[in-house]
């Protein structure tokens, strides 16, 4: 149960900051008079678990780890020979996978994305974010994995491109702010690094 506490807490890090940017845009909108769709808030709802997801799985740093461990710049902490070091298939392949969704939900969300170097350039931003944050709780900081998320964004907006080609289907652009995507990854990143405080809700939680 307490498990579970930390997850959810950790989830509201995220789910609160984009509720309220949400909340915030759609204003903007109406007064605009920009038009929207009634599927959009799902599949952001969706987008931003699974961003939630790649926080959890890659261990985001945060304000609170730079606080309690600071920064080490030493180079167990720091790779950027690419590929220089011992080759594991399997977490290049991982690598690769966790970021195919974003490749993929870029493009779905906001159809109108025809850009494919905004797609790359979004995918390599994503990930240098979490990996410099990684710097504040003494994770390797990896150039290969900056590499490989990148490629596993290019691979699912390809996938987006051969799947709705092939289903011969086609998604009609909506109108949004010109970076939207970039104010909501932001948003959600700022709310992960400033608000989550693992260990001090454990400390509460676990009596330690």
């Amino acid at each position: 149960m307490k498990d579970l506490l930390l997850k959810v807490y950790e989830c509201l890090t995220v789910i609160l900051p984009f509720l309220i940017t949400f909340i915030i845009l759609n204003l903007i909108y109406k007064y605009k008079k920009i038009p929207g769709t009634k599927w959009k808030f799902l599949k952001l709802i969706i987008f931003i678990i699974y961003i939630f997801a790649v926080f959890y799985f890659t261990g985001a740093g945060t304000i609170f780890d730079l606080q309690r461990y600071g920064i080490r710049l030493g180079t167990d902490q720091i790779n950027l020979l690419p590929f220089s070091r011992h080759i594991d298939i399997t977490a290049y392949f991982l690598n690769i996978l966790l970021f195919v969704p974003f490749g993929f939900f870029l493009k779905f969300i906001w159809p109108d994305i025809n850009k494919l170097k905004y797609i790359v350039l979004s995918g390599f931003s994503f990930s240098l974010l979490i990996e410099i944050s990684q710097l504040f709780n003494h994770r390797q900081t990896d150039i290969d994995d900056l590499i490989l998320n990148t490629l596993g964004t290019l691979l699912g907006y390809l996938l987006f491109r051969v799947f709705f080609r092939t289903t011969e289907k086609t998604v009609p652009a909506v109108n949004h702010l010109k970076y939207e995507p970039v104010i909501y990854i932001l948003t959600v990143f700022s709310g992960h690094f400033l608000m989550f405080n693992e260990l001090g809700l454990a400390k509460i939680l676990y009596g330690f």
